[in-house]
């Protein structure tokens, strides 16, 4: 990894700065704490998982994939709870299929973010999976994303755009 440059309490590793954290969004939401995690730690992830959700961050072109929620109208990445008897490996495919129409065999995973929402004192871990595709893919409207975008990571945050998912997806692009 290249050098750790230090400008007014941002680091920027290779021209993209990453907000220190916490961040918050404006709804009383905050991402806590991001670890990078390597493929050995799925396996810790397994069965008597921690993890409320998973993440994934579609990567194409050098863009990330973002979604238009309907009921917290914003722009975010997929993704949603793991549940009952299903792993975080297993939920992120799943929630990618059912919220993108994107059928992948396998996503990678990169981290584990923990977030804060609407003022409570109680924290969710998201496990965040990265998946890189070749091509355009064809995305179909859910009932939780009704709208596709494909967004540049290293560009500007606009109203409307989750900070935390934004920020998350910063974190997850490769550094060099």
């Amino acid at each position: 990894m290249g050098p750790v440059v230090r400008d007014r309490g941002r680091e920027s590793l290779y021209g993209l700065f990453m907000t220190e954290l916490p961040i918050f969004d404006a709804r009383g939401g905050s991402l806590v704490s991001f670890i990078r995690l390597d493929s050995a730690s799925l396996e810790d992830l397994e069965g008597t998982s921690p993890y409320a959700c998973s993440l994934v961050v579609v990567e194409w072109g050098r863009q990330v994939l973002l979604g238009f929620n309907v009921s917290r109208q914003q722009w975010e990445l997929p993704g949603g709870s793991v549940e009952a008897g299903e792993s975080v490996h297993e939920a992120a495919l799943r929630e990618l299929a059912e919220e993108t129409g994107i059928r992948a065999d396998r996503v990678s995973l990169v981290a584990r973010a923990e977030f804060m929402f609407g003022g409570e004192a109680t924290r969710y871990l998201a496990a965040v999976f990265t998946v890189v595709i070749g091509s355009a893919p064809h995305l179909v409207e859910s009932e939780e994303l009704n709208r596709f975008i494909w967004w540049d990571p290293t560009g500007e945050l606009w109203d409307g755009l989750s900070p935390l998912d934004a920020e998350v997806a910063r974190r997850c692009l490769p550094h060099g």
